[in-house]
């Protein structure tokens, strides 16, 4: 069972592919399958299927393409493998096991081929790799400019490959390997000066240099013929040692040569400065970072990586282990200097630091110039010609690393930095290298080596790993702190650092420190980003944008954002999305220390505020009527301003998006006793309820019931057992629901009868799931006097409603029909309450009771398609259940099954963690 892109699109079942149906379908899995596990949203779906401009029902037809992928899922053996296609709001996600899709097997592959200490093991990975491309990329699909753009970076990755086989082909020795695999490659790829060079070192090593001479000479002509450009240095370099060995053929050096072909005739090596410091001790992973340096170094036009992250993060052992491991490649010598960016002592000047480098290059100390131009310049003479790696470490900014850069075709530099150093970026081209925290299995790996025999319970180091953040320095202290006690295992260590108001402290050894590294970050910050910092400590929401920060910190939007960038910038916070910004956990606990001028409850209250304030802006989009929104409490502020909501579709995205956030606010509130914004912030969390009802939601909801009950608020009251009474149905629990639904109503009908109204609907819902149909038909028509009453837009929608439900339980399906067209002619224009939905799916399933199943799978097709194009999962669920039970009556078990899978795997989505 394999999902393919390296070819044709397919699924492939073992058998053979499995007919997928149009062009359109077989895009829309492959940018699923691009993305997964990802969400794509239908606006991106809307770009990969439609090259010009999307019939008017495209999201129609994307819910189309959908339902068939997951009936196909559903008819092969792909969901007993935990495939699914879930719904995320505007959004779709493919989930499947990394194991099933080539693309994720070719790139694991490569990966481990890299990690590698024998160069026969990497070739036959390799080799595994590229046996799984069957063809060009994504083939059989739309040529719309995102997929084409997969499509080109795919390509590049096997072209990457392939060119990692052939440098391993040449390590091993098999040089006319090399050139069968790398000239098949360019005859595809002419342009391509990498590969071109690297076809020509592999003919210059096999001993065909008359033929290396001939292919640089038609490359050369091609790219003066297509582009009007001359060859770049990777492969004039390539020329020129084809050339080295061709002079030398004659006498002593060109016998060596033709032996060793493509020998580089260089000075004598023990006349190469080395400046490198000893190589890290028990270095692991980093395997993309690694790769990123070897690319810059060796492919790039301008060779020079900017290795950056946050204080700990293990730059400095990543660049160094680089560079042991790559010294071969710059025989003329490896510099390193430490800027003391970072390290509380005064920065290093550029020119102490070039004059340390010329002595090493055997510049007498009297030539050495005075001025740090002059020094610059002799510096970037000297190493022009030469094959040179510079490693500039800690740097403080760009004017810093500037005068640093060697500057010629054959020499790499890499700088790393807490910081980001755009202007390097802008002026120079570095390539930005990031560095993050390791992930969990790293950070175990690194910690278990680290650790040794004492490394046996695998659950307290994956703790201990959790609870250093995935810090390499973290990792390496806890790691020396539990060697330093005899008696001690990895859960004392792991139940030590639980303690939040310790971790930072046990965390460090002597004059070292998780503490220490991010004491000297943040002294090179300004006051007011040091605040801002010390304000999203103490956020109770992992992520924060603009507008968060803003109400945590007490400052304006504009100041905010700014603050952010340069937090980020600085690697103090991370952008976890665009506009988007997090804080590890040890930063987070670092910065509820820092000097504050105010206690935290006041910042916990403006936070609360802010989420108050944007989910009523979100809340006033879908219910323009204002009766289904709250009043704030007192000394609620309007400032800072929140986002701004286009449509529907923008705040129902908001709230998915935000769902966290809301949930800690509502705890957030009632941990410091502020029952009012307690029970407000739960009440507005009734989109969620409707759209998205999942059992989490019970948490806040009761918190929040228990708050307004605490205050003898009647509206808040009424309206939380509302909602939760609405919970209670979305997710089937109708007997439960009943209790909440009918406490709700009293304290409805004075504050919110419109409410009250709706309610009544749910109530006779309940009534009617619970078999109970004289309740139903007398809930339905206290509903239908309440609306009355108040002239609410819905009397006329809920009179037909109730009349249909009258004439179905008499059995007079000609006046159900009737009422049911009327019912759905009567919905008042921008009404979110779900009515297409439960009108035609009560029809239909009055219908089925009746013995009526082709009218009623008729009228439940037409539930499901409103609750997909409504975007109301659970009512979808209940609609594809429904189904299944008409399809064994009208056409057997297989049927059902197909329905009902559909319907499991919707459920799969609403029920998985907030």
């Amino acid at each position: 069972m394999e999902f393919q892109l390296l070819g044709t699109v397919a699924i492939n079942d073992g058998a053979g592919p499995v007919p997928l149906g149009p062009v359109k379908r077989r895009s829309l899995l492959a940018m699923l399958l691009l993305r997964a596990p990802a969400a794509v949203s239908v606006d991106t779906l809307t770009e990969v299927l439609w090259e010009d401009e999307p019939p008017r029902h495209a999201r129609t037809v994307i819910q189309g393409h959908v339902s068939r992928l997951r009936a196909l899922i559903a008819e092969t053996d792909l969901a007993a493998y935990g495939v699914e296609v879930t719904t995320q709001g505007r959004a779709y996600a493919l989930r499947l096991p990394e194991t099933l899709l080539d693309v994720r097997r070719f790139e694991d592959l490569a990966a481990l081929a890299r990690r590698q200490r024998e160069p026969a093991d990497a070739a036959l990975m390799l080799r595994e790799a590229l046996a799984l491309w069957q063809g060009p990329a994504l083939g059989g699909i739309t040529g719309t400019a995102p997929l084409l753009a997969a499509a080109n970076a795919l390509e590049e990755s096997r072209i990457a490959t392939v060119e990692q086989l052939a440098a391993t082909y040449a390590v091993l020795g098999e040089h006319d390997r090399a050139v069968a695999l790398l000239g098949k490659e360019a005859a595809t790829h002419p342009l391509r000066e990498p590969l071109i060079a690297a076809l020509i070192r592999a003919l210059n090593r096999a001993g065909r240099q008359s033929d290396a001479l001939e292919q640089y000479h038609r490359t050369r002509e091609e790219l003066a013929d297509a582009m009007g450009v001359d060859p770049g240095p990777v492969l004039r370099e390539a020329y020129e040692e084809v050339l080295e060995v061709t002079a030398g053929a004659g006498g002593e050096e060109g016998a060596a040569a033709r032996q060793a072909p493509g020998r580089t005739l260089v000075r004598d090596p023990e006349a190469a400065p080395d400046l490198l410091p000893r190589p890290p001790r028990g270095f692991h992973g980093r395997a993309p970072e690694l790769a990123a340096l070897t690319t810059t170094a060796t492919v790039t036009e301008t060779p020079i990586a900017l290795v950056t992250g946050p204080a700990g993060v293990g730059k400095t052992s990543l660049v160094v282990h680089w560079a042991y491991a790559h010294a071969d490649a710059y025989p003329d010598g490896r510099l390193f200097a430490d800027l003391r960016g970072h390290s509380g002592t005064d920065p290093a000047q550029p020119a102490d630091v070039l004059r340390e480098f010329l002595l090493a290059l055997g510049v007498q100390a009297p030539a050495v110039p005075d001025s740090l131009d002059a020094a610059a310049a002799l510096f970037r003479s000297l190493v022009k010609d030469r094959r040179l790696l510079v490693v500039l470490d800690n740097a403080k900014d760009s004017a810093q690393v500037r005068p640093l850069l060697p500057g010629g075709p054959g020499c790499a530099t890499v700088v790393t930095s807490r910081t980001r150093l755009d202007a390097i970026i802008a002026s120079d081209c570095a390539t930005p290298v990031p560095v993050e925290v390791l992930d969990e299995d790293d950070a175990a790996l690194l910690l278990a080596e680290a650790l040794g025999p004492d490394a046996s319970d695998e659950r307290a180091v994956r703790e201990v790993a959790r609870l250093c953040d995935g810090l390499p320095l973290a990792l390496r202290i806890a790691a020396a702190r539990l060697k330093g006690r005899r008696h001690w295992t990895v859960a004392d260590l792991a139940v030590e650092l639980a303690d939040e108001g310790a971790r930072l402290t046990l965390l460090s050894a002597e004059d070292t420190g998780v503490e220490a590294t991010l004491r000297a970050s943040v002294a090179r910050l300004a006051p007011a980003d040091a605040g801002l910092l010390g304000a999203l400590g103490h956020s109770f929401t992992r992520e924060s944008d603009a507008y968060a920060a803003a109400a945590a910190a007490g400052v304006l939007v504009t100041e905010a954002r700014a603050g952010l960038d340069r937090l980020a910038a600085a690697h103090l916070i991370q952008e976890t999305a665009p506009g988007r910004y997090g804080l590890h956990d040890l930063v987070r606990l670092y910065a509820r220390g820092l000097p504050r001028t105010e206690e935290a409850d006041a910042i916990t209250r403006r936070l609360v505020d802010h989420w108050l304030r944007a989910q009523l802006a979100a809340v006033d989009v879908f219910d323009t009527g204002g009766y289904r929104t709250v009043p704030p409490p007192d000394g609620f502020e309007l400032w800072p301003p929140v986002p701004e909501f286009t449509d529907r579709d923008a705040a129902l995205a908001w709230f998915i998006g935000e769902q966290e956030s809301l949930v800690a606010a509502v705890s957030a509130a009632a941990r410091i006793g502020d029952d009012e914004r307690t029970w407000r912030v739960a009440a507005l969390l009734w989109p969620m309820v409707q759209w998205r009802p999942h059992p989490g939601w019970q948490l806040p909801l009761s918190i929040a019931l228990a708050a307004a009950e605490r205050v003898g608020s009647a509206e808040g009251i009424g309206r939380l057992r509302a909602t939760m009474g609405m919970l209670l149905v979305e997710t089937g629990q109708f007997a439960r629901a009943e209790a909440y639904l009918t406490g709700s109503l009293e304290p409805l009908r004075r504050v919110a009868p419109e409410v009250a109204a709706h309610t009544l609907v749910l109530v006779g819902l309940v009534h009617q799931r619970l078999g109970d149909a004289d309740g139903a038909l007398d809930a339905l028509a206290d509903a239908v006097r309440t609306a009355r009453a108040i002239d609410h837009p819905t009397a006329a929608t809920l009179e037909h409603y109730h009349a249909t439900q009258v004439a179905l339980t008499a059995g007079d399906f000609t006046a159900a029909a009737r009422h049911t067209a009327r019912c759905l002619d009567t919905i008042p224009e921008g009404e979110v309450a779900g009515w297409r939905p439960l009108i035609w799916e009560s029809y239909g399933v009055a219908l089925h009771h009746s013995g009526r199943h082709q009218e009623a799978r008729d009228a439940l097709l037409a539930a499901l398609g409103a609750t997909e194009e409504e975007d109301l999962p659970a009512r979808t669920v209940r609609a594809l259940a429904r189904l299944g039970e008409i399809a064994a009556v009208l056409d057997g078990p297989t049927e059902e099954a197909v329905y009902l899978a559909r319907a499991e795997q919707v459920e799969k989505s609403l029920t998985r963690p907030l």
